[in-house]
């Protein structure tokens, strides 16, 4: 484990080097003048993004704030760290440590060469692809209050329109799912399980201390999550690590009531993980108490129950929960369809569902000029992974560094490589799994039971070797030094004096403090 612990900060180093050396000698080359400023009276391009999402803000970070004037839209002034959602649910780490302001990464576009660098708290709602012309209506504010204000609605002119708006949950038109389940895919779902799972532990010892049945107690103290990706591994098995380390000490009473319960529909979690570390983390979570049911999709639920079926026997039956939290997979946004519609042609699927702007080998948009899209919610060939935007948009960035976005040299340059340094997941228990694609990762730790290998380019590692792993990358990965300051707090903290157990306020509440 200490071999594998050091070879997973080497790699956070390495990984990251090779992320962000390209910036350096592009730094080195500006300061040289190797690479010219262009003079003050030429006129930049005009660059707008949708989104604050991963390829997003690595496409932000690589542009040349001397070359362009960039307006960015999006309805969340933030970017959060994605991968951490899960810990942010139970209090291992705290949403503030997750979330970076984009306005910190535009600061850089206002410079005084006259560049600008202009942020919209908005949604866009409309683009006019011949005027080269975005329509975006406010989402920040208080709208529609005592003095008949409302929403902003402003047009931005563009050179080049950047789509990254990501996806959202996709709940296969599953009766009840959008009405009762808690989403997981933003920081405020995360708040939302947070607050739930705390509250039914507070309403469920209430229901003990006053005596009321045990069927109550129960139900308001089973927890179900839908979805076996990393997603729901993830969340179960952080619910796993509070329950264990901590209602142990403040809810004793309850440690052998709680259920926890990760559904899904396939034969196996993490399936696109190789199957031995599929079994490892089901095995993992059911040693943590967990109970694991694949094959068993949900066909319906109500504000009480779930109704499932079992995809071998055909059984159906209801399961009643205290929370339930979805995390069964991804969909177009509607802002996506709406474009997609808007260009018209092959953007159209011929049959089934609509996923995404179809995209060619540089991520310009097929049927229409000067739109680029990237990440969820393109359809690149590429799985919707944060790792996969993150290289997209340091690509597109780069290249309309290199280019200038002119057309000649934007067709000459070099297609996108997708480099996968493999997939890791948290299951709980200071234990993660690893499946790494880097040969570098060849020869570390070979030990009887682990690493074990699944092809010549792919090492396995189990255990807490993994997590080291896990822990060291996406450490590396937090995009700022503020962040991963607060990060590496909250981790301190969690282990030395356990997670915050006490109910955060909603809405609501936060609103009533303002009242008379």
């Amino acid at each position: 484990a200490g071999a594998v612990a050091t070879a997973g900060g080497l790699s956070a180093f390495f990984t990251t080097a090779r992320d962000e050396w390209p910036e350096v000698a592009y730094s080195v080359k500006k300061q040289l003048g190797i690479i010219p400023t262009p003079p003050r009276d030429v006129p930049r391009t005009k660059v707008c993004v949708l989104g604050s999402g991963w390829g997003a803000m690595s496409l932000i970070k690589r542009l040349d704030p001397d070359q362009v004037d960039l307006t960015v839209i999006s309805p969340r002034s933030f970017f959060f760290y994605t991968p951490l959602l899960a810990g942010c649910s139970t209090g291992t780490v705290s949403y503030t440590s997750l979330t970076e302001s984009v306005r910190w990464h535009l600061a850089k576009f206002t410079n005084s060469w006259g560049g600008q660098g202009t942020f919209m708290q908005a949604h866009a709602t409309d683009v006019d692809f011949k005027n080269q012309k975005v329509t975006c209506v406010s989402s920040g504010g208080y709208h529609g209050d005592k003095n008949g204000s409302g929403p902003v609605k402003t047009v931005i002119d563009y050179d080049h329109l950047i789509v990254a708006v990501g996806a959202e949950p996709n709940t296969f038109n599953i009766k009840g799912v959008q009405q009762h389940a808690i989403m997981m895919k933003e920081v405020e779902d995360s708040l939302k399980v947070q607050r739930q799972i705390l509250e039914n532990l507070e309403y469920a010892s209430a229901l003990w201390k006053s005596g009321a049945p045990e069927s109550q107690v129960k139900k308001a103290l089973n927890w179900v999550v839908v979805g076996g990706g990393p997603t729901g591994v993830e969340l179960t098995a952080e619910l796993c690590d509070l329950v264990n380390d901590d209602v142990t000490s403040y809810f004793p009473h309850f440690k052998d009531v709680i259920k926890i319960t990760l559904v899904e529909a396939t034969g196996k979690v993490l399936g696109m993980f190789s199957p031995a570390i599929s079994e490892f983390a089901k095995a993992s979570l059911e040693k943590q108490g967990a109970r694991v049911w694949c094959d068993t999709f949900v066909t319906g639920m109500d504000n009480a129950k779930v109704t499932l079926k079992n995809a071998t026997n055909k059984t159906e039956f209801a399961e009643e929960y205290g929370v339930l939290v979805w995390a069964g997979g991804i969909g177009a946004r509607p802002v996506t369809h709406q474009l997609a519609r808007k260009i018209g042609g092959e953007q159209l699927p011929e049959k089934g569902p609509f996923r995404g702007l179809k995209v060619d080998n540089k991520f310009r948009v097929k049927g229409v000029d000067n739109v680029w899209a990237l990440g969820d919610c393109a359809l690149s060939g590429y799985a919707p992974t944060a790792q996969a935007a993150f290289q997209q948009g340091n690509y597109l960035g780069r290249m309309f560094r290199v280019t200038n976005m002119q057309p000649d040299a934007v067709e000459n340059y070099e297609e996108f490589k997708f480099l996968n340094y493999g997939s890791l997941a948290y299951v709980g228990s200071s234990q993660g799994v690893a499946d790494l694609k880097v040969r570098m990762w060849d020869g570390v730790a070979e030990r009887k039971d682990q690493p074990k290998k699944d092809g010549d380019d792919s090492t396995l590692i189990f255990g807490t070797g993994a997590f080291a792993i896990w822990r060291s990358l996406y450490f590396s990965k937090v995009l700022s030094a503020r962040n991963r300051f607060q990060v590496a707090f909250d981790w301190t903290n969690r282990a030395m004096f356990g997670r915050e157990i006490s109910t955060p306020f909603n809405q609501a509440e936060l609103e009533n403090l303002n009242q008379p």
